[in-house]
């Protein structure tokens, strides 16, 4: 699934690529994605001009004039291709957006649990799936003392209450072990457990994680391309994630996986503690 750093890769090359730009129009499979795509949708779309594009956790905010708002997240193996227009269609193709200059942008989802939608409202936080969400852990206001009050609070497992998107907004399996590899920190210590100096390593390490990652232009294992049909370069810089059996880069003890709430962690028996 593409977390955060994937979905600020496409932000990134949308903003130099389809800001300013008029929709003329917008055509849908008819197929419902996770949840079926509102009627209204095309209406609310056609004849406005892309002014911003922004990120929010793991969702694609396009801030339109008039004053809407186009909503995309991409699921488990969506993806937005920008292009000219063409007559052909991949078999997975479930929206097309199209531009007045005679590009658009391809919306492809062979598992259909991604999402579009579109509100007609004055601010993203009026929209009720980023209302839901919690704190975006490149903003200014994630800390080591944000986290240390969240976790402290909680008697969870760390890797869970850091996949919560309540709590945490666009952190995913892989980020997750990879920062708590980096904080060593193993991935089924309680939260409230931890102390004030591995909070503030945690703090950091994730911080550093999707930093690198967006650096990398993503990670890229099946389904993740960026709009304009490149990989990312991530997977060559991760440590522990799907490297079950490896030597640790640290200390050369070999990776380990455990099930988690029906997902694999991945960590080091010797650093992870």
């Amino acid at each position: 699934m593409p977390e955060m750093p994937e979905i600020e890769t496409i932000a990134r090359q949308l903003r130099k690529t389809i800001v300013g730009k008029r929709i003329a129009e917008v055509r849908l499979s008819g197929l419902p994605l996770r949840k079926p795509i509102a009627h209204d949708f095309c209406a609310r779309l056609r004849g406005r001009t892309i002014r911003k594009i922004r990120r929010r956790g793991k969702y694609l905010v396009a801030e339109l004039e008039p004053k809407a708002f186009w909503l995309t997240h991409l699921g488990m193996s969506g993806r937005v291709l920008y292009h000219a227009t063409e007559l052909g269609r991949a078999r997975h193709t479930h929206a097309v957006i199209q531009f007045s200059d005679a590009t658009e942008l391809e919306y492809r989802d062979p598992r259909r649990f991604g999402m579009l939608a579109a509100y007609e409202v004055l601010r993203p936080a009026q929209i009720p799936e980023l209302r839901a969400l919690g704190k975006d852990p490149l903003s200014a206001g994630f800390s080591s003392k944000w986290l240390g009050t969240v976790l402290k609070q909680s008697r969870r497992e760390i890797k869970s209450l850091l996949l919560d998107q309540r709590k945490i907004a666009g952190l995913g399996n892989i980020y997750v072990c990879e920062s708590l590899f980096l904080a060593r920190i193993h991935p089924a210590r309680r939260c409230f457990t931890l102390s004030t100096g591995e909070m503030a390593r945690l703090a950091r390490a994730i911080r550093r994680v999707l930093r690198t990652a967006i650096r990398n232009n993503g990670t890229s294992f099946s389904d993740f391309m960026g709009p304009d049909g490149s990989r990312g370069g991530n997977q060559g810089f991760l440590t522990v994630f799907q490297r079950e059996g490896a030597a640790c880069v640290r200390c050369g003890a070999p990776i380990r996986r455990i099930r988690q709430a029906n997902r694999s962690s991945f960590y080091c028996p010797t650093c992870q503690n």
